[in-house]
């Protein structure tokens, strides 16, 4: 397999940093990962230049200046993803401060950037058993408030909060984590964003103490093209038992149902309708056989 780094294809056995680095030693790494599919007209990527965008505006919150151009990272993803053939699976790539530092804020500005690009099969991943119906409880570890760190950054040092509250949960017997804000209201999963759904009408947390979820925009989109009514406000606990369905989204799940919370089983059936309903025009659109999204998708040939 082959990993693209600062404009050369190298061996994954290349594709590393020392340990004194100082995107390893304090978590300053910041990356992306993007969904590969199969459609009809080969494989793509799905929100390719959305999540390019994203990993600019991290590199703007964590005053990272970064030595390629939106296009020039594109160009390395794609090429990345043609030399190892996937046709689906997934990339991660990373902006990083590679060198050996022992202050808090690295004294050499060099940033290196790596893409990986790897079929599921190779980590033995299947998304249709991640993205199955799961069991929740809701962490005592409340998510990063914003006027701490940027919550709105996926910079590798923030994700030890929400590891933290799903090993918590893991341990209690739970499959998954909702994390709340420190105000109390409901923020996200893990690695996911959070939909309810109450009298067939979507409720999701609003941006302000979440990560802007490139899925949560495009089900945001999709749902209101299917007809539904969104709602984008704070989500008390004290409201879950009220709910019809719930799940989760992301990049690698897309939709996955919730089917309890702290035990609590949410409506009458899992996934619900409007979940289904969602599912399937997620999974058309992946196909590549809806014009109308096709914009959506970046062909990697």
């Amino acid at each position: 397999m082959k990993a693209w780094i600062n404009g050369e294809l190298v061996g994954w056995d290349k594709a590393t940093v020392p340990i004194l680095s100082h995107s390893f030693g304090r978590g300053s790494a910041i990356f992306e990962v993007v969904d590969i599919v199969m459609t009809g007209s080969g494989p793509a990527f799905f929100g390719l230049t959305e999540h390019v965008d994203r990993l600019f505006n991290t590199a703007d919150l964590t005053y990272m200046e970064l030595p390629v151009t939106k296009e020039e990272l594109i160009e390395a993803v794609l090429l990345t993803a043609r030399e190892n053939g996937v046709k689906s699976g997934a990339s991660k790539f990373f902006a990083y401060y590679p060198l050996i530092e022992f202050s808090a804020l690295p004294q050499n500005p060099q940033v290196d950037v790596a893409v990986f690009c790897v079929d599921y099969d190779l980590f033995n991943i299947k998304q249709e058993e991640i993205s199955q119906p799961v069991d929740v409880g809701v962490s005592s570890l409340r998510k990063l408030h914003p006027d701490t760190v940027p919550v709105h950054a996926k910079v590798v040092g923030n994700y030890v909060n929400p590891f933290l509250a799903k090993m918590s949960m893991k341990k209690k017997g739970f499959e998954d984590v909702i994390m709340l804000d420190t105000r109390g209201f409901i923020a996200e999963g893990a690695t996911s964003n959070i939909f309810f759904v109450k009298d067939n009408a979507l409720i999701t947390p609003t941006l302000a103490n979440i990560l802007p979820g490139i899925t949560r925009r495009a089900i945001l989109t999709i749902a209101k093209d299917m007809g539904y009514d969104i709602t984008e406000t704070d989500i008390s606990p004290s409201d879950l038992p009220n709910m019809d369905e719930a799940f989760y989204c992301g990049t690698l799940v897309k939709i996955q149902p919730i089917k309890a919370i702290e035990g609590k089983t949410v409506g009458k059936k899992c996934p619900g309708p409007v979940t289904c309903a969602l599912k399937e025009r997620i999974k058309e659109i992946l196909s590549g056989d809806v014009s109308q999204y096709d914009s959506w998708l970046t062909y990697v040939k």
